[in-house]
């Protein structure tokens, strides 16, 4: 024990620094120290998540999507082919969706196509718009009507009407696709104290669409369902 003594004497005598002792006041004050900046550390984290789960709800809630559009029904009279033109009546019945949750929605300048396949326009029309609440329903119906000489309606070649009289008599339907094309507004809904507008240009497709004909007239063959048409959402120029 006394070596021991005698060298701790001598190493501390040789050793350069001095040490402070630690005391009972310094050690208090670095817990009070701590104890100020624990809180102030733990507000801010939260005040940092609440922000941030704010924001991914309000990005969720404000988030435009694409309405559901689906062709309930299609039925075509009258209709006759011969080598200089195509006259037929179509009407088609469509439901559209706003599956939005805190959106509302205005369809206006709704213009729709009826074409042979996928690429030749026979017949155009066009119906006035709407609005739809956050998670609203709403139907369209669009009738098409053409003799072949109308100025505002599509003219079909010559090359396309002998096709398509071969295709009603081979296979005794004619397939049809149908294109909407309308300007599409998203507003915020019911909340002032957000405001929020986008508008969009919106297509919707209807592909692929059997109709059987007999003696004029027929319906399109789905089996007793309905059809989901592909929708694309481009950005407006426009945008506010």
């Amino acid at each position: 024990m006394a070596f021991s003594s005698e060298f701790r004497t001598k190493t501390m005598k040789n050793f350069p620094y001095t040490l402070l002792p630690v005391t009972e006041k310094s050690s208090k004050e670095s817990t009070r120290t701590t104890k100020t900046i624990l809180p102030i550390i733990t507000t801010l984290l939260l005040v940092i998540l609440l922000s941030c789960s704010i924001f991914i709800i309000m990005a969720l809630w404000l988030r435009p999507q694409a309405p559901v559009v689906k062709l309930n029904s299609l039925s075509v009279t009258n209709f006759t082919v011969s080598n200089t033109k195509l006259a037929a009546n179509w009407v088609a019945n469509f439901t559209v969706y706003n599956p939005s949750l805190g959106m509302k929605l205005s369809l206006d300048n709704i213009v729709s196509s009826v074409l042979y396949k996928e690429n030749t326009a026979l017949a155009i029309a066009s119906v006035e718009g709407f609005e739809m609440d956050s998670r609203g329903e709403n139907s369209i119906q669009m009738e098409f009507s053409t003799t072949g000489y109308e100025g505002d309606q599509p003219i079909v070649e010559y090359s396309v009407l002998r096709e398509i009289e071969e295709d009603k008599k081979r296979r005794g339907a004619v397939r049809f696709s149908m294109i909407m094309n309308m300007r599409t507004t998203y507003k915020s809904a019911g909340h002032n104290w957000v405001a929020w507008t986008r508008r969009f240009v919106m297509n919707s497709y209807c592909l692929d669409l059997n109709v059987g004909v007999v003696k004029g007239n027929g319906s399109f063959i789905n089996g007793g369902g309905s059809r989901q048409c592909e929708v694309i959402l481009m950005l407006a120029d426009d945008h506010e």
